[in-house]
C-alpha cells in the first residue's frame, strides 16, 4: 500500500508549516530561538520521549506564552500497535499535557480524547483505548476533517462546538479519576482498618509516595528501587507484598534511614498500632485487586508522567475538613505562577512564600518554575536542555521556596508534595543512589499561625508572596483577640472582619521593595462589598497592576465551595500612573472543563486608580459591560432614591417601610421583648412561596420568639402594604400590593401607607412595574450581591432602596446607546451569569440579521464623528469561515466600492495580516486597517457580535484612528 505523505494530511487539517508564524512543530527538527518559545521546547522534549511526530500550540503572542493543544502521531509505517498506542495514551492522560491527539495511518485519521482513561482488563491485565472518531482517508470524508481544523484551535473555538460537548470532560481527567478513586479508598480503608483517622491518612499518603517510587521508571525501564529490594521483607516482590506480609513498619523505618528528612518517620505508638493491624485491604486497593472493578486506579496511570501538582491535589483529600479552607485548582495555581514568574524572564536569588500553603500546590508549581528558570539560563549558555543535579535542586528548594500553615497535617503534606516534586525531576536511579531528603520543616515550611510567623520572621525578604489564604469572617470579639494576641494593628477597617483581607494587608510586610503579592481573595469582600475604604487604602499605598476576577466562575472553580474569588496582584511600591487591569474571566467550556482560562479582549477593562478609589461599583459594571455602563449608572446618582422618598413619606404621612422578621434561632434566655403577638398565630407568606408571579401560598406563624420582631416598625405587616422581595426576578421585579395583613420574613421588604394614601402606594407599585426592566438593569449593575453571592437574582434591601425614584419619571429616560447596553444585559447577560457556557450568546453562532444590527450600531457611532462631506463608514458583506467571521467596513461616499482580494473573500486572511498597515490583536480578536477599510475579525459566537459590543468596538476604532492621526 502506498504511504500517505504527512504534509498532505497537515494540509487537510489547515496546519501551515510554511508560515513563519506556524505553531506546528515537528519533533525531529531543530528550531531557533526566534521560532520557538522555551516552554515549547520543554513540551517538545516530552513529546519526543512519547515518539510523537508533531505538536500544535495555541500561542498568546502578547504574553509570549502558549498552550499545547494537539499531539500528532505518524503511524503510516505501522510502527505503533494497538497496545503501543494504549501505553502512549496512558502516559498522555496521566500527564494531562494535551487534551487530544491525532493518529494517522495509511487508511485513517483517528482522533483520541486524551482526557479519558485507558480501559483495563483485570483478568488479563491488559489496557486498551478507542478513538472517539475514525475518518477514512478518502475524498468523501474530507469535509468531516473541518471540525478538527487547526484554525479552530488557533482561536479556541474548537472547545465551544456542540460536537465536542460529550468529550474532553474534566470528570474524565487523570486528576478527577484519581481523586474520585482515592476518596472511596480513604473512607473504606478507615472503616475496615479501624485505624485512627490521622494515622490512616498518614499511611495512605506514605503508601502513595512508595507506590509512586515503585512505579516510576525511565525510558530504559530502570526503576527507583533495586530489582531485588523488597525480597528481604519475607520474600516480597512488590510493595503490596510487603504490606500483606506485615512488614510495612520495617519498610518505612528502612526508607526513613535511607532518604533522611523524616519523610517516612513514624512515632513508636503508631508503629505499635500498625504492627497489630491487618493492612491487606490497603494492598488490595493499591494493586487494584478488588472484585467490583471500582478501584482499578494504578494500572490506568503512568507515574513517570503524572504531574507532581496532582500528587499535591491528592493529598488535599487527606487533610481534615476546615471551614475556612478553599483548596486551589491546579490550573489556577499555574495561571498565577505564569503571571508572576513568566518562564521567559528568569530571575536570580528569587524567594517565594505561600502564606497559607495547604497541601503545597503553589509551592510545587513555584518550585517547578524555578527549575525551568535554571534550565532556561543553562540553555541560553549552552544551547542544550540540561537537567539539574540533586544538589542544585535541593539548593533551589532550600533557598527559594517557603510556606506557612497552621495545620500540622497541611505542613506535612506540603513537605511530601515538595519531596515528590524533587523526585519527579530526577532519574529513577538518581532518586535511590543520590537523593537524601532534608527536613524542610526546620527552615522552609513553618507550622503555626501566619500572624505569629509574621512576628518571628525577618520582614522585606521575599520577592513573591503567593497563595490562597483562608476566607472567614470573624466575630468582632475574636477579631480583636487575634489582633491583641499578635500585637497587630490594621491600617484601615477590615470589613466584616474578613481574615483574608487581613492576610493581604499584613503579607505586604514580607515583600522586598518592588516585590509582588498575588493572593486569591473573596471578591465579594474585596471588590463588591461595602469595602470602598479598604480599596482606597490599598490603591493609595501600593501599586495594583491587575486583578483577575473569577466571580463568574464561583460555581465551577472550587470543588468544595461555591465562592466568588478574585486574584489580586499588588506591587510593593507606591502607585504608578498606569490603570489597573480588571480581567473578568467568563464561564466557557474550556474553563469549566479545567482545560485553560480563556481571556478575551472584551474581558480586559482598564480602571484608572482614582476611579478605583472612589467608585464603589466600577467592578460590577466591568463584570457586565465596562466604562459606558458605569457612566450610565452615574447619571442616576443625583436622582432621588426610593429610600429617600419613603423616608419623606414616613415623616410627612406616616408611611412605614423595612425588612421582615427573623425567628430566634440562638440559644439564650428568652424574654417578653422577644415576643411579638402581632406575628405569632397570624398569616404569613414564606419567602420561597413569594415570586414575581404572585404569592403561591401562606402559613400561620407558629414561632413565639423572634430575634428581630420589628416592634417599632410593625405596621409594615398591616394592610394596605406592598411586599417587595429582595430579588431581580426572572422576567420582572417581584413586588405585590396587598389589601390584607400579612407577615413576612427577612429577604422581603414591606411598605405600608395609611388608608388615605392607598392610591399613591398603588401608583408606586405601577411605576416600579412599568420600569421593571430599567430597574432590574440598575440593580444587577450596582448590587454587591446579585451575580456575586448566592443566586444571581438575590439582592440586598439597600439595593432596592437605592433605586432612582425621581418626581419626574422623564429623568429616567436613556439615550439610544444606553438602551442598547441595558437591553443586552437584560436579554443576554443575566442568562450568561446564570448559565455560563450554556447561555444563548455562548451556544449560538451569530446570524446574518444580528450582524446587520451590529454593523448598523458600529457605523452609526463612528459616523457621529467621521461623517464628513458625504464620506462615512458603511458595512460590507461579512466573510464567514469555519472559525471566525471577518466583517469589513468601508469609509467613503455612497458610490465607493473598495476592492477586496479574492483570497480574503474566501476566508484566507494571511495576505491581509502579513501586509497590514496596522492591527490590534489580543488572543482571538483582530482589528485590521487598510486604506479606507476596517476589518473586524472575531469568533462566530454571538457573544462577540452583540450590539453593546459594537459600541465598544466603535470606541476602540476611534481611539486607534485618533492615535494614527485621523
Amino acid at each position: 500500500m502506498e504511504k500517505v505523505e504527512l504534509s498532505y494530511l497537515f494540509e487537510l487539517l489547515d496546519f501551515d508549516l510554511k508560515s513563519s508564524d506556524s505553531t506546528l512543530f515537528i519533533t525531529s527538527r531543530n528550531y531557533s530561538d526566534t521560532e520557538i518559545y522555551f516552554e515549547e521546547r520543554l513540551v517538545l522534549e516530552v513529546a519526543k520521549n512519547l515518539n510523537c511526530t508533531a505538536i500544535f500550540f495555541r500561542r498568546f503572542a502578547e504574553k509570549q506564552s502558549s498552550i499545547p493543544q494537539i499531539f500528532i502521531f505518524d503511524n503510516t509505517s505501522n510502527q505503533f500497535s494497538e497496545e503501543d498506542l494504549a501505553i502512549i495514551h496512558r502516559k498522555i492522560w496521566s500527564s494531562s499535557i494535551v487534551p487530544l491527539y491525532y493518529v494517522f495511518d495509511n487508511l485513517n485519521f483517528k482522533v483520541y480524547d486524551a482526557r479519558k482513561a485507558v480501559d483495563y482488563n483485570r483478568h488479563d491485565k491488559k489496557i486498551s483505548i478507542s478513538a472517539i472518531e475514525i475518518l477514512p482517508l478518502i475524498k468523501d470524508s474530507f469535509s468531516q476533517f473541518r471540525k478538527y481544523s487547526a484554525k479552530l484551535f488557533q482561536n479556541g473555538t474548537f472547545w465551544e462546538q456542540k460536537e465536542v460537548s460529550t468529550h474532553f470532560l474534566s470528570k474524565e481527567s487523570a486528576q478527577n479519576k484519581l481523586i474520585e478513586g482515592l476518596k472511596r479508598v480513604r473512607s473504606q480503608f478507615i472503616e475496615e482498618s479501624k485505624l485512627p483517622n490521622n494515622l490512616a491518612h498518614q499511611i495512605l499518603v506514605l503508601s502513595i509516595l512508595v507506590k509512586y517510587l515503585e512505579e516510576r521508571k525511565d525510558e530504559q525501564g530502570n526503576h527507583v528501587f533495586p530489582t531485588d529490594y523488597f525480597e528481604k521483607y519475607t520474600d516480597s516482590s512488590s510493595f503490596c507484598d510487603v504490606i500483606r506480609s506485615g512488614n510495612i513498619v520495617n519498610l518505612f523505618e528502612d526508607l526513613s534511614l535511607h532518604f533522611n528528612g523524616k519523610i517516612f518517620e513514624l512515632a513508636d505508638e503508631e508503629k505499635s498500632i500498625l504492627n497489630r493491624t491487618d493492612l491487606s485491604i490497603l494492598a488490595d486497593y493499591l494493586d487494584a485487586n478488588v472484585e467490583n472493578n471500582q478501584y482499578l486506579i494504578w494500572p490506568q496511570y503512568s507515574f513517570e508522567y503524572l504531574p507532581v501538582e496532582l500528587i499535591s491535589r491528592i493529598y488535599e483529600e487527606f487533610i481534615p475538613e476546615r471551614s475556612d479552607a478553599v483548596y486551589t485548582p491546579i490550573h489556577l495555581a499555574r495561571l498565577m505562577v505564569d503571571e508572576c514568574m513568566p518562564i521567559s524572564e528568569p530571575k536570580a536569588y528569587f524567594k517565594v512564600i505561600d502564606v497559607s500553603c495547604g497541601s503545597g500546590v503553589f509551592l510545587v508549581t513555584v518550585f517547578k518554575r524555578l527549575v525551568q528558570w535554571w534550565q532556561k539560563e543553562q540553555f541560553d549558555k549552552t544551547g542544550l536542555i540540561v537537567h539539574p543535579t540533586v544538589d542544585i535542586l535541593k539548593k533551589i528548594l532550600r533557598d527559594s521556596v517557603f510556606g506557612v500553615d497552621i495545620e500540622v497535617d497541611s505542613v506535612r503534606l506540603s513537605v511530601f508534595s515538595l519531596s515528590i516534586a524533587l523526585c519527579d525531576m530526577l532519574k529513577p536511579t538518581e532518586i535511590w543512589t543520590k537523593l537524601r531528603f532534608e527536613d524542610l520543616k526546620e527552615k522552609n515550611i513553618y507550622t503555626g499561625d501566619f500572624f505569629k510567623y509574621l512576628n518571628e520572621t525577618e520582614k522585606n525578604q521575599f520577592d513573591l508572596v503567593i497563595g490562597n489564604p483562608p476566607f472567614k469572617k470573624y466575630t468582632s470579639k475574636n477579631f480583636e483577640n487575634l489582633l491583641e494576641t499578635y500585637n497587630l494593628f490594621t491600617e484601615c477597617k477590615i470589613h466584616g472582619n474578613q481574615i483574608a483581607l487581613l492576610f493581604l494587608q499584613k503579607a505586604m510586610l514580607l515583600l522586598k521593595r518592588n516585590g509582588l503579592l498575588a493572593l486569591i481573595m473573596p471578591s465579594s469582600s474585596l471588590l463588591y462589598g461595602n469595602t470602598l475604604h479598604y480599596r482606597e487604602w490599598l490603591f493609595s499605598h501600593y501599586n495594583v497592576p491587575q486583578i483577575i476576577d473569577c466571580t463568574n466562575l464561583s460555581s465551577i472553580l472550587f470543588d468544595k465551595a461555591n465562592v466568588a474569588t478574585a486574584v489580586t496582584f499588588v506591587d510593593n511600591k507606591l502607585p504608578d500612573n498606569d490603570n489597573i487591569l480588571h480581567i473578568t474571566i467568563k464561564r466557557t467550556k474550556s474553563v469549566k472543563e479545567n482545560l485553560f482560562f480563556e481571556i478575551d479582549y472584551y474581558d480586559i477593562l482598564p480602571v484608572p486608580k482614582e476611579i478605583a478609589k472612589t467608585e464603589s461599583y466600577v467592578w460590577k459594571t466591568n463584570l457586565l459591560g465596562g466604562t459606558m455602563l458605569l457612566q450610565t449608572l452615574k447619571s442616576f446618582d443625583n436622582k432621588r432614591q426610593l429610600g429617600e422618598f419613603l423616608k419623606f413619606k414616613r415623616e410627612k404621612s406616616g408611611w412605614f417601610f423595612g425588612e421582615g422578621y427573623k425567628r430566634n434561632s440562638t440559644v439564650k434566655q428568652f424574654s417578653d421583648d422577644d415576643r411579638a403577638g402581632y406575628l405569632t398565630g397570624k398569616l404569613m407568606v414564606p419567602t420561597n412561596l413569594f415570586d414575581e408571579y404572585g404569592i403561591k401560598g401562606t402559613k400561620i406563624e407558629t414561632s413565639e420568639y423572634f430575634e428581630s420582631p420589628r416592634k417599632e416598625n410593625q405596621k409594615i405587616f398591616k394592610a394596605p402594604h406592598v411586599l417587595f422581595k429582595n430579588a431581580l426576578g426572572k422576567k420582572t421585579l417581584p413586588l405585590h400590593y396587598l389589601d390584607e395583613d400579612m407577615g413576612f420574613m427577612r429577604e422581603i421588604v414591606g411598605i405600608y401607607s395609611p388608608e388615605q394614601d392607598k392610591d399613591e402606594l398603588i401608583k408606586l407599585v405601577n411605576t416600579i412595574r412599568n420600569n421593571s426592566d430599567l430597574y432590574r438593569f440598575i440593580l444587577i449593575a450596582k448590587s454587591g450581591r446579585a451575580g456575586v453571592d448566592r443566586s444571581i437574582y438575590t439582592l440586598k434591601t439597600e439595593d432596592l432602596l437605592s433605586l432612582p425614584f425621581p418626581d419626574d419619571l422623564e429623568d429616567l429616560s436613556l439615550s439610544r446607546n444606553e438602551i442598547i447596553l441595558y437591553s443586552d444585559i437584560i436579554q443576554y447577560k443575566l442568562e450568561e451569569l446564570s448559565k455560563g457556557e450554556n447561555a444563548k450568546i455562548n451556544t449560538t453562532a451569530v446570524s446574518n440579521k444580528q450582524l446587520v444590527e451590529f454593523g448598523a450600531v458600529f457605523c452609526e457611532n463612528l459616523n457621529s464623528i467621521y461623517q464628513v462631506d458625504g464620506r462615512k463608514f458603511k458595512p460590507l458583506s461579512p466573510i464567514h469561515t469555519i472559525s471566525y467571521t471577518c466583517f469589513p467596513f468601508a469609509y467613503g461616499d455612497d458610490y465607493f466600492i473598495p476592492e477586496i482580494s479574492s483570497k480574503i473573500k474566501e476566508g484566507d486572511l494571511s495576505e491581509l495580516i502579513e501586509n497590514r498597515q496596522d492591527s490590534v490583536h489580543y488572543r482571538r480578536i483582530l482589528r485590521l486597517y487598510q486604506k479606507d477599510l476596517v476589518f473586524l475579525v472575531k469568533p462566530n459566537s454571538f457573544r462577540f457580535w452583540l450590539k453593546s459590543i459594537a459600541l465598544r468596538d466603535a470606541s476602540d476604532v476611534m481611539i486607534d484612528l485618533v492615535n494614527s492621526g485621523y
